[in-house]
């Protein structure tokens, strides 16, 4: 299945900036571990190996080296040569190993090298461990997948995880992809398309991954719920309607519920009232006390005119939601 098929040309379409498009649909799935023991980490990169053409594993980076290295070719570090004389799968990644054993904050990425405007999409991993002013590392995982990658392999990456790795919740499904180097005007047309397509995320991890120990991001096609949110009474209370509806899928796996709304990922054009915002709104009500608030304003004309858009955008699916409604705008 190709789930591009799913998306008008007014969604996929882009400004473009010297060659390089403001934005791209992707397909994402985000999970926040509670932990990550190395022994993990090396599963994630055999899990990440197995769903990623071998010819699209590139290119790696880590904060020992800031730069993008050939996985084929890579430059290794003393540590790095020492594992891979003894034959240790990724040995470019043995200075993350060592940043996980001494609870340091980690960061690993493996990437296809297929920048924005290339038109097969692109193939990533992202694997970080965050540390703030606290002592806990707080984690997340992000696998970036072409929208030809097929959805239902989506949902079996998610269950597979949550049957491997105690967590606290994940979320998946179409997202925006924006160049970095354009990144306010990239947010200004996100902005835009937002308030059409409620159906594709946007990328916050910069700016809540700490805060996804009690709290929710709003509700995606794909949404996994770990505990302490699944053993939530009022969550268990209100997921007895979600399990009745036909159009939503639920997988109760070992550490995490994975709810899946609808058939395939949509971007549910407000313009043309998708039937299947109803679902996203049951989800939203499952989640309800749960979803960020008070999340700085993103990037972008449309929201830093409206300090409360980024919220409103959060809460888009939940009742009396003030996302259609364009308050304070110039």
């Amino acid at each position: 299945m190709n789930s591009a098929v799913e998306f008008p040309p007014a969604l996929l379409k882009s400004g473009v900036i010297n060659g390089r498009p403001l934005n791209k649909i992707l397909l994402e799935l985000v999970v926040y571990p509670k932990n990550l023991t190395v022994a993990q980490f090396d599963w994630v990169l055999d899990l990440y190996s197995s769903v990623c053409p071998r010819d699209r594993i590139k290119l790696f980076q880590i904060p020992e080296s800031q730069v993008w290295s050939e996985v084929a070719t890579p430059y290794l570090s003393q540590s790095a040569r020492s594992a891979q004389a003894d034959g240790r799968r990724y040995a470019y990644f043995e200075a993350a190993r060592r940043r996980i054993q001494e609870h340091r904050a980690v960061e690993a990425r493996l990437w296809d090298g297929c920048e924005i405007e290339d038109e097969e999409g692109s193939f990533a991993l992202s694997i970080r461990g965050l540390k703030y002013k606290s002592r806990e590392t707080h984690w997340y995982v992000r696998f970036l997948f072409p929208l030809s990658f097929p959805p239902d392999q989506l949902t079996n990456l998610a269950r597979t995880i949550a049957d491997r790795i105690d967590l606290y919740s994940g979320h998946g499904g179409p997202v925006f992809a924006y160049f970095p180097d354009n990144r306010r005007q990239a947010f200004t047309e996100i902005y835009t398309k937002a308030r059409r397509f409620w159906g594709v995320d946007i990328d916050m991890l910069d700016f809540v991954a700490q805060r996804m120990r009690r709290e929710l991001k709003s509700p995606c096609w794909l949404n996994l719920l770990g505990s302490p949110f699944r053993t939530d009474a009022d969550v268990l209370g209100r997921m007895h309607a979600l399990r009745a509806e036909h159009d939503i899928s639920i997988y109760d796996q070992v550490f995490g519920t994975i709810i899946v709304l609808g058939k395939g990922p949509s971007g549910l054009d407000r313009n043309r009232l998708a039937k299947d915002v109803r679902l996203y709104q049951a989800m939203a009500k499952v989640m309800d006390g749960h979803i960020l608030k008070g999340v700085d304003p993103l990037p972008g004309d449309g929201f830093l005119a409206n300090a409360d858009a980024t919220d409103d955008w959060l809460h888009r699916f939940s009742p009396g939601s003030d996302w259609p409604v364009l308050r304070n705008l110039q």
